[in-house]
């Protein structure tokens, strides 16, 4: 388990009001400040990563756009061919 430091944390009086309506009797205010903290710190992160993510999917947009379309011309030219084969069967049935 991690050691706890204790801090001097200033907080306006209405939000201390609030801490405490929260946490009534069953926990300290200690708990859910930290909880916060936690669920900030977490948040913070998260953009952090989303950050770095759309920086590296910016980085390479180029490439992943060619990619992309030489996938749809792939599967058009693939589609294309399927249904002129299916047509010339259909042709070659009525003969």
């Amino acid at each position: 388990m991690e050691t706890a430091k204790k801090i001097s944390v200033t907080l306006p009086q209405d939000l201390l009001k609030s801490v405490d309506e929260i946490v009534g009797k069953t926990r300290k205010r200690s708990k859910i400040i930290e909880k916060a903290l936690r669920e900030y710190v977490a948040k913070e992160n998260r953009k952090e990563l989303n950050r770095r993510d759309i920086e590296i999917i910016n980085k390479n947009a180029d490439l992943i756009n060619k990619q992309a379309l030489e996938t749809l011309d792939f599967q058009a030219d693939s589609i294309k061919d399927f249904l002129e084969n299916e047509n010339s069967s259909k042709r070659n049935e009525q003969f």
